[in-house]
């Protein structure tokens, strides 16, 4: 369920919330406590919805979409640095290193101007300069920045893919291990009936009726069937019968 701006009964209510730091109409900034607390209990396999929930937060009030926004912005930056990356956005990271490069740069400026020997109107001059060399030089920090904000969002996407791929992988290992275990359990009837042109397709098809009610999420009939060499449209039939 998607959500739009919050009100301001409903920005009341959040910030009473220990774990939100800060929040406005379009934004809520968490603490680094509850991400931290948000990863420790996802990775134990808790729905994020749940975690939301557990932590006293309104899900509905937020709604499901800021949520899964939040879970995919968290798990990339856990997977890219751990549990520190998770203290503050890129660019609030940016706005103290800005604020340290102007600190130093006219510290350097003031130094240059006490040992200047000239007149008001050239201290002046010379003022102008350093300030103009401190807005460029902010400028292309800003332009890094903006750079490694992107480099960022291209990781998020590349984790969010390998993520998903991973789960594919895993479902068909899965099954492959199903697979190996019927098998071994077919070959074994094959060797006590000892002629395998002989053996009960019937005794296959409840081999294969046992793995599916035993693992459902991954006992691929079609699959099973094929490593079986039997009809699915027999298994199908005979249990319909």
């Amino acid at each position: 369920m998607a959500r739009g701006m919050l009100s301001s009964a409903e920005m009341d209510v959040l910030k009473k919330n220990p774990y939100v730091e800060d929040v406005n109409r379009q934004r809520i900034l968490y603490t680094y406590e509850f991400k931290c607390f948000f990863m420790e209990q996802y990775l134990a396999g808790k729905r994020p919805v749940d975690i939301f929930r557990q932590a006293g937060f309104d899900v509905p009030m937020l709604g499901e979409k800021r949520i899964e926004r939040a879970t995919a912005r968290w798990r990339a930056m856990y997977a890219a640095n751990g549990m520190e990356a998770l203290r503050g956005p890129v660019k609030a990271n940016a706005r103290k290193k800005s604020a340290a490069v102007t600190k130093t740069i006219n510290a350097q400026t003031a130094d240059e101007a006490c040992n200047r020997d000239c007149n008001r109107d050239c201290n002046k001059d010379c003022n102008k300069y350093d300030q103009q060399d401190v807005a460029v030089k902010l400028e292309e920090l800003l332009a890094d920045v903006t750079a490694y904000e992107n480099r960022v969002r291209q990781l998020e996407k590349v984790t969010m893919e390998l993520t998903d791929r991973m789960k594919v992988l895993e479902k068909r290992s899965n099954e492959l291990v199903i697979e190996k275990e019927v098998l071994c359990k077919a070959r074994k009837i094959d060797r006590e009936l000892n002629n395998a042109d002989g053996r009960n397709n019937t005794e296959l098809y409840q081999l294969i009726r046992e793995a599916v009610e035993t693992c459902p999420e991954y006992a691929n009939v079609t699959k099973l069937c094929e490593a079986l060499k039997v009809s699915a449209r027999g298994y199908y039939a005979y249990y319909k019968n």
